[in-house]
């Protein structure tokens, strides 16, 4: 089964569309508690060579002030060369940043870190990681986002928390551990299909419709005909942050982050003001006659949309949002067409990563939306192909499951069932891919900006033949390593 998923939003439709050996490489902890300094060579006729070493055992007196930390001399490296320790261990980000102050001073030639390299794995252990293609850069994956080279930096943070504002979760075996407690958003009985109204129950109850239940566009039914349920929030989350390394199922791109379930789309979609109010919620917001939330999110994942302008609603919410220091990563749609301001909500909005799909091979998605309004591409695949017949002379489509993107689901057909994996492709897939980079982002730098995030983003992207797809291909490797080096 493969599907292209659909998202609606008020009464508007949006479609949107084995194992491996771990492979070790050397990374750098996130935590050091010491500086190597090297100080410049004495100009002096009546010194000439290194500084003296009665000099050199001053000067943590003398950097305190400029490194706003006290400084102890640990050893000599070698004449000019001297390891001092900070006292405790801190993270990787703030030493770098103290190394940089002492470094402006002019007896110093450089000061940096002296980071703890560690061994760390790259490429995980869950059985169906092999199958996960849009992970991966190389000469037969060209659309890949290059993440194993970023899983030696970071694999995400226990204190990075993207929220999915979705159809709500499953409790699958491999999301359970990286799932935070959420919300039902969902304010219609019939659109929330699970008996009752909002409540603090974010699980998945089905979104299956029957044929013409949603009502009539242009005189046709709609649905068209019967569906089934898409659990489209779990595969969404399982892209973002399955547990990995745990021996099963697949992997996540920011493993270590956590998941935030906010249901807001049901049966037949979800109304603009649940969307919006989840969102506000999602990012630690008040929302009235609704509790706390105890886990706000740095990352907001938008994978639904509609064929609307973007709203003042739904604008005035981003701006809270981002105001707030979160991001905002939004599908860019499915009916493959250039974007405009009037057709392809919230996508359409100021402030927002609007995301397009590409596949395999580095091209834009056939379905993808595509324009000026898109700020980068990320792989959503393709579960078919179109094909030249040449006894016919006629095009056809053939299906290619494993073009698509492989993530956690459920295998009820309406009410929920078992446990399972399966590909989906759409702008909804490609989101999740940005959202959960997004989180590794934060991970090696927690202050980062939206508006620095974006633009990260766009200036690493790498250029392939996605066409109109914003700033090009997402690069995992490149943007993470410099949100680490941003200041």
């Amino acid at each position: 089964m493969t599907k292209t998923l659909c998202a609606f939003v008020s009464i508007s439709v949006g479609c949107l569309s084995g194992g491996v050996l771990a492979e070790e490489v050397l990374g750098i902890a996130p935590k050091t508690n010491r500086i190597i300094i090297k100080y410049k060579q004495s100009t002096s006729k009546k010194t000439m060579g290194p500084m003296s070493a009665p000099a050199v055992n001053a000067q943590p007196r003398m950097l305190a002030t400029a490194a706003g930390e006290k400084l102890n001399q640990l050893k000599k490296i070698d004449k000019n060369k001297v390891i001092y320790t900070l006292g405790e261990q801190m993270d990787v980000a703030k030493v770098e940043a103290i190394a940089a102050s002492l470094g402006n001073d002019s007896r110093i030639e450089y000061a940096e870190p002296d980071y703890i390299m560690t061994i760390q794995q790259t490429h995980p252990n869950d059985p169906r990681y092999a199958e996960q293609w849009s992970y991966h850069s190389n000469d037969e994956i060209t659309g890949g986002m290059n993440l194993p080279d970023a899983w030696s930096i970071t694999q995400g943070s226990q204190d990075v928390v993207v929220a999915v504002v979705d159809t709500g979760i499953r409790y699958h075996e491999d999301l359970m551990d990286n799932i935070v407690p959420g919300y039902d958003f969902i304010s219609d009985e019939f659109v929330a299909n699970d008996g009752d109204g909002r409540d603090d129950n974010p699980l998945d109850s089905g979104d299956f419709t029957r044929q013409g239940e949603c009502g009539y566009s242009s005189g046709q039914p709609v649905p068209s005909r019967d569906e089934t349920s898409s659990w489209h929030g779990t595969h969404v989350a399982g892209t973002i942050a399955a547990v990995s390394n745990n021996g099963i199922g697949v992997a996540g791109v920011a493993w270590k982050s956590k998941i935030l379930p906010v249901r807001v789309l049901g049966r037949c979609g979800g109304y603009t003001s649940d969307i919006v109010e989840g969102m506000r919620w999602a990012a630690g917001l008040q929302v009235d006659g609704v509790p706390a939330n105890k886990n706000p999110a740095q990352v907001v994942n938008l994978s639904l949309g509609g064929e609307a302008p973007c709203s003042r609603v739904y604008q005035e919410a981003i701006e809270d949002i981002t105001e707030k220091g979160t991001t905002v990563v939004v599908a860019a749609g499915n009916e493959g067409v250039r974007i405009t301001s009037r057709n392809a909500a919230p996508a359409n909005c100021s402030g927002v990563i609007t995301v397009a799909a590409n596949n395999k091979s580095g091209e834009r998605s056939y379905y993808s939306n595509y324009g000026a309004y898109v700020d980068i591409a990320a792989p959503g695949g393709e579960t078919k192909v179109k094909k030249y017949d040449y006894w016919s002379g006629t095009y056809t489509w053939q299906k290619r499951p494993e073009g698509g993107i492989l993530s956690t689901l459920n295998a009820g057909q309406s009410y929920p069932g078992s446990d399972n994996y399966d590909y989906y492709q759409g702008t909804s897939m490609a989101t999740p891919h940005v959202a959960g980079l997004v989180a590794l982002m934060y991970a090696v730098n927690p202050k980062i900006k939206p508006s620095t995030v974006r633009s990260i983003l766009k200036s690493t992207a790498r250029q392939t033949d996605c066409d109109e797809c914003g700033a090009g291909v997402v690069d995992a490797y490149e943007a993470v390593k410099k949100a680490k080096l941003y200041y």
